[in-house]
């Protein structure tokens, strides 16, 4: 029977039974192993989450991995990676909405001020606040692939006016779309809400930087879902409670975020843990069990990482 190497970092071992459950409903012919068994060698693909590269890297007879998330850079910007691996990512519609439903919330509890309402009710004060005017505010999405698109739509259905950047030319009906510097430098100094969501490449690391925070209008909402390395943390504070009114982040350089970080004790800063756009065994099950069958059998599947853009 052929084995499959599972490790995903943060989560009990019986995980591991539960993937195998829904995987096997879609295709059988295969057996999950942890990398901690004796047989872990003999894995031709592996799904992995965060794992330990180092020890990856002296499987001999691995030929594929598939991320168990939508983003690869926890594999292929590791220095134990070899570029003659196959890497593929999961591209799921559920995950792509939970982001959607999250960013939402943190622009709408953001421009209706449900943090000043939730400190008045501890106080028992009855008093309307201002909202902001959502008509006249630009929210801008930094990365518009399978999940920024989906994020800008529902935004757009809202009634936002979106913009949307992107590494390369594109075109979408329900919002404009920006690409290049030129275009990253317009976005940065007209909107009013600024959503991260791009994948982490030696172009897109630290582009969040104290230069382009310098550039953005005065009171502006930041909200970072992507990666932690997108931002230069330390730029970040300096500019908050002033450029930056509040800043929304899910995603940091060093998870869990260590408890004697500055973020913690910000008042401009607003803390999630990493929980945006979980993987959902149940929506990712099917699509990762047919490239298992589709890897088995010498064919290549969908969602394959094109190693020179670093996704």
């Amino acid at each position: 029977m052929n084995k499959v190497l599972f490790y995903q970092k943060g989560t009990p071992r019986e995980q591991i039974d539960l993937w195998n459950v829904k995987l096997k409903k879609w295709y059988r012919n295969f057996n999950l192993v942890h990398l901690d068994d004796p047989t872990a060698s003999e894995a031709l693909i592996a799904l992995l989450w965060k794992a330990p590269m180092e020890k990856i890297s002296k499987l001999n007879n691995l030929k594929a991995i598939i991320s168990l998330g939508q983003g690869v850079d926890h594999i292929i910007n590791d220095i134990n990676f070899s570029e003659n691996m196959s890497v593929y990512r999961i591209v799921d519609p559920y995950m792509a909405k939970s982001m959607s439903h999250w960013v939402i919330l943190s622009i709408l509890n953001y421009i209706r001020d449900y943090e000043g309402y939730r400190k008045q009710q501890i106080k028992k004060i009855y008093k309307t606040k201002d909202n902001l005017d959502f008509t006249k505010i630009k929210v801008g999405i930094y990365g518009t692939g399978e999940i920024g698109k989906v994020v800008a739509k529902d935004l757009n259905s809202l009634g936002f006016n979106v913009l949307g950047w992107s590494r390369s030319k594109k075109k979408f009906s329900f919002f404009k779309s920006f690409f290049n510097k030129e275009g990253f430098n317009h976005m940065i100094a007209n909107c009013d809400i600024h959503v991260c969501l791009l994948p982490l490449t030696n172009d897109t690391n630290k582009i969040f930087n104290k230069d382009v925070f310098s550039k953005m209008k005065n009171g502006v909402c930041f909200i970072n879902a992507g990666r932690g390395q997108h931002v230069v943390e330390n730029d970040l504070i300096s500019f908050c409670g002033n450029k930056i009114n509040l800043a929304i982040l899910d995603v940091f350089e060093i998870e869990p975020l260590p408890k004697k970080h500055p973020f913690w004790k910000n008042k401009n800063i607003i803390i999630w843990p990493h929980v945006s756009a979980e993987t959902n065994v149940e929506t990712a099950a099917e699509q990762v069990a047919k490239a298992i069958k589709l890897i088995h059998s010498g064919k290549i599947p969908a969602n394959k990482i094109d190693l020179n853009l670093g996704y």
